[in-house]
Order: structure tokens, then sequence, then C-alpha cells
């Protein structure tokens, strides 16, 4: 009787803790049907149009971006809620609200930018996993920026993906940090910047971070390293990272679903998608050209964090 009744109580106990996952964490994984179309084009015409929309957008983005304003969580994720609501997409429950402050200092006066020039010759191959591709986040468009730096040249390479879904795609959890990133980035597309550094003996490839300075405000927006390690496409990750190359012709593999890159190929069962230079839109421009082209935001300099040498 008494083993009887101990496993009945494991049972409802474990019944109970699948119930109360269910409830927490079922509205973050359900497929969701995005009620106006294309995010982004939706977001864009609700911030032209709609008054209370922008208002709301402009509250929430001096929130998190404006340094000397304070972040209160609490209507941050009541003013989140609204524009959900005007997108038509469900609500965030308060225990899923992870998002942050993303600016808390600022720039006395605007730090001298770089100076881009058209990079000797980088024959660059980036390699994106087709499943990745073909929900819609493919490589569209790379930024190439050759400057001087520590006595030798640099090359920063920003690569723009189409867009970056937080497994599973099209879930609310994916359709919430889409609108977030319209809201903190002012965009929907993916930007990700790595740096090549050529000398005689060897070339560095760099998965460093940088700080874009922002228009009005002279925010310093901290964007972090995106070298993936050895994680792979179910996981994140941004950590900084240097591998070595063997010439000017790289190979760069996107390794996780935030686009984390890597010299080796952490996926080597999964089916690639292959972008030369010669298929995608090739500019001359840094990060915060980049920036600058595809976010609603405003950047006026960029703050390269490479070592002297």
């Amino acid at each position: 009787m008494g083993r009887r009744f101990l496993y009945a109580t494991l049972l409802l106990v474990a019944s109970l803790v699948a119930v109360v996952h269910y409830l927490l964490y079922y509205p973050r994984y359900a497929r969701v049907e995005p009620g106006m179309g294309d995010l982004g084009e939706a977001f864009t015409r609700l911030y032209e149009a709609d008054g209370e929309f922008r208002k709301t957008v402009e509250e929430l983005r001096s929130m998190v971006l404006d340094p000397e304003k304070p972040y209160d969580r609490g209507r941050a994720l009541e003013l989140f809620n609204t524009l959900l609501r005007k997108l038509h997409l469900p609500p965030i429950p308060p225990h899923l609200f992870n998002y942050e402050k993303s600016v808390r200092e600022k720039a006395a006066l605007v730090p001298e930018g770089i100076l881009c020039r058209v990079p000797r010759e980088l024959n660059l191959t980036v390699v994106q996993p087709l499943l990745d591709v073909e929900e819609g986040n493919a490589l569209e468009a790379v930024y190439l920026c050759s400057f001087e730096h520590g006595g030798g040249e640099v090359v920063e390479v920003t690569l723009i993906f189409s867009d970056e879904d937080r497994p599973p795609a099209n879930s609310a959890d994916d359709l919430w940090y889409d609108v977030w990133r319209l809201v903190a980035w002012g965009r929907v597309e993916d930007v990700e910047t790595f740096y090549v550094v050529p000398s005689d003996s060897r070339v560095l490839v760099r998965y460093s971070g940088l700080v874009l300075v922002m228009g009005g405000t002279l925010g310093l927006r901290e964007v972090a390293p995106i070298g993936s390690g050895a994680r792979a496409y179910g996981e994140s990750a941004h950590l900084e990272v240097v591998e070595v190359a063997e010439s000017m012709d790289i190979t760069v593999y996107v390794n996780t679903w935030n686009h984390a890159l890597s010299l080796r190929d952490c996926n080597p069962g999964v089916e690639k998608a292959l972008f030369t230079l010669d298929e995608v839109r090739v500019a001359v421009g840094s990060r915060m050209d980049a920036e600058n082209q595809y976010s609603d935001l405003a950047y006026v300099s960029e703050i390269v964090l490479l070592p002297p040498g």
C-alpha cells in the first residue's frame, strides 16, 4: 500500500509539474501567424500612420536607448504589450519579459570614426545552414571597410542577414524577439561584424566587439562579439575569439541561430547554402554605415575595440 501511494504521489507531482510548465512556457513556443503580414512592414506602417503606436515606440526607445532615462521594467512591459496588441500578436507574460536597457553611458564628444577604403583582395565565402536560409534569414549584403590600425591594415567585415529567428521560428517567442529588435535596433535584419587582420606571415580573423555612438544622445551602444566557438545551430553565442586563416581566401561558417561565426563548421551534418561576394550586394562601408542604411536609428560614430597591434 505504501509503495502504491508513493507511486501515485510521484505521478501526481509529475503531472502537476507538466501542467505548470505548460501554462508557463506554452505561450513562448506556440506557433503564431502574424496578423498583419510581414512584421517589419507592419511596424513601419503603424509607426507612420498611428500616432499612439509611434508615441509608444518612442517612449520605449527612450527608456532603452537614452543613458539619461531610467529603465522602468513594469512600464516597459506595458508599452511593449501595447505594441504587440496593435500588431495583432499575443501579449508577453511578465515572467517571460527579460528585455533590458541597451545603452547606459554616453560620450562627452563625438569620437573620431574610422575612414573606410576599398580593401585589398579578400575572397570571402559565407556558409549558412540551408534551414536558416529557407526560414527567410539568408545573407543579403556585405559591407567591407579597410582602415589603418596599430600600424597595419584591418578589414572590418559586416554581414547583413534578412532576419534572425529565435527557435522555434515563427513561435510567439520569435515574434516577440523580432518586435523588440524593431524597437531597440530599428530593424528586423540581423547585422554582424568581424575583423580580418592580414600580415606578412598570417591572417587573423578576430570576432571582437565594438561600440556605436548614437545620434542625439551620444549614447555608447556596446555591440557584442560574434564568435561561435564550438556552439552549433540550436544554440546562440557571442564569444570573443581569434582564429588564424591561411590566406585572404576566407570561408566563414554561420554556426548558430543568431549567426555567430567561425572558420570551423560546427554543423557538419547540416545541409548548407554558400554565398560569395559575387552573389550578394557588396558595399564599401563600416558597421556604422550599415546600421544607418538598415536601421531607423541614427549613429554618428564607431569605436573599434581591437588591440593596438
